[in-house]
């Protein structure tokens, strides 16, 4: 990923499958395809997974989580592209707009593919290590700046917790400072 990446949206990946999408989308709109609602489904659906499984990914901050939900938006892609087929065979659509449609996806599949074999890289794994060891070592900042922003007067966050903490045990609430109020 590059280092200018913050959202799953800045993705080419990304972009080229909802490009992809949105042109399927208004493919279904009109004609007889937009009346055979199975497939209109099946096709709408198998365009709708890339972006998705891509925005995911994204949000797994591991290049090998993200790789396996690239392979997963990937055979949607493909499967995208075996529904336009049909869509032809049954004549819902003309071979002129499926190849029009095609080419989007072959963008799509491109851009899918150089993201896969970059998050299969060794660079990728060193990048992540490095965002990894660059969020530890600013964690202390951020969290006294959180802190200090739900002791200010007029701080929105306050009784809301800050890290991400696992649920507390029964046996930990136990050993919690108790308030001097006494609940009613």
């Amino acid at each position: 990923m590059a280092r200018g990446i913050r959202r799953f949206n800045d993705l080419r990946a990304w972009q080229a499958c909802n490009a992809y999408k949105q042109a399927v989308y208004h493919t279904c709109a009109d004609g007889p395809l937009s009346r055979d609602w199975v497939r209109r489904r099946q096709l709408e659906e198998s365009v709708a997974g890339p972006p998705a499984h891509l925005a995911e990914g994204f949000g797994r901050f591991n290049p090998a989580d993200f790789a396996r939900f690239v392979v997963i938006a990937r055979s949607s892609l493909m499967e995208s592209q075996n529904h336009l087929r049909d869509a032809v065979d049954k004549q819902y659509i003309t071979e002129v707009t499926r190849l029009e449609l095609d080419a989007l996806a072959e963008t799509a599949l491109r851009e899918v593919t150089g993201l896969m074999e970059y998050l299969q890289s060794a660079e990728a794994l060193q990048n992540a290590r490095r965002a990894r060891e660059r969020r530890v070592a600013t964690r202390h900042e951020r969290r006294s700046r959180a802190r200090a922003f739900d002791a200010a007067p007029g701080g929105t966050n306050k009784g809301q917790r800050t890290e991400n903490q696992e649920p507390r045990t029964e046996r930990e609430r136990e050993h919690e400072p108790r308030s001097e109020k006494p609940e009613e």
